[in-house]
């Protein structure tokens, strides 16, 4: 789903085809980045593992589907480790937009104040059109070592329609090796190399919301991954409802070969094409 026509939703979700295309770091796949736009709270992003005592800033760049005029900003320090670690909460996050790439200009927006155990929201005294925001992390609470926030959201309207996307269908190498998506209208079935894993859901041609299944059926879940302008897709899978890891990659030149296919991935996980058909009305 894309956002709300009339901007009453979070702009900053995987889910409504917001991406990170770049960070500065995560403590491990268990804290991503990813985590900060995945709408839920119980997942959080921790900073990068470190040993040097002191506060190290962190920055995000982050893709929306299309640009929008953006009036409301949020940093969200519920549901981290902050009774556990004290300061960790993130303090000064500076948001900051462009309407042209990933690389800027950029147009300062705000600077919201995070809350220890609380969800800050800023209004922001003249709205910004912005396609890409640039999301620093200037301060802490205080920890000497790490940061963490649970949620970063944004709201507005859109201006004008989303740009034409990238062809979705195709070969990507990811961090879990060569993926392959085939997409027939919103459907979309694939296979990935690894445990001859097989995929299948839908997609609006950004966003794909997938089930995976590998090791003759015995494992399964679900992703969901985005695709960018800059053909990269980036995203989470998840396992028994529980966050298991980031998912990423660039999508490869047309007709890259991969070792799979989803009709033999398929059957290798127990399906037969009458229980794929029926699972994909």
């Amino acid at each position: 789903g894309r956002a709300d026509e009339d901007g009453s939703g979070d702009l900053l979700r995987l889910d409504r085809g917001a991406v990170i295309l770049a960070h500065t770091g995560q403590y491990d796949e268990e804290f991503p980045a990813n985590a900060l736009i995945d709408g839920r709270l119980r997942d959080y992003w921790a900073s990068g593992r470190r040993h040097v005592v002191g506060f190290r800033p962190d920055s995000f760049i982050i893709e929306l589907d299309r640009t929008y005029l953006i009036r409301r900003l949020v940093v969200d320090n519920r549901d981290n480790d902050e009774m556990q670690y004290p300061g960790i909460s993130a303090k000064e996050v500076r948001f900051s937009a462009s309407t042209e790439s990933h690389t800027g200009p950029w147009t300062p927006m705000a600077v919201v104040e995070g809350k220890k155990f609380e969800r800050a929201e800023k209004v922001l005294e003249k709205p910004v059109a912005a396609h890409w925001l640039k999301v620093e992390v200037l301060s802490n609470h205080g920890h000497r070592l790490y940061t963490e926030i649970s949620e970063l959201e944004a709201y507005g309207e859109p201006l004008g329609d989303p740009p034409a996307g990238v062809e979705p269908g195709g070969v990507y190498q990811t961090n879990y090796g060569p993926l392959l998506l085939k997409v027939t209208g919103n459907r979309v079935e694939g296979c990935y190399e690894l445990d001859k894993g097989y995929v299948y859901g839908i997609t609006d041609g950004r966003v794909f919301h997938l089930n995976w299944i590998e090791h003759r059926g015995e494992e399964r879940g679900t992703a969901v991954l985005v695709l960018s302008s800059t053909r990269f897709l980036n995203g989470l899978w998840y396992e028994e409802g529980n966050l298991s890891g980031t998912w990423f990659g660039n999508k490869l030149p047309d007709r890259e070969p991969i070792g799979c296919d989803p009709v033999t991935a398929a059957a290798g996980v127990g399906f037969t094409a009458g229980e794929l058909a029926a699972g994909n009305e």
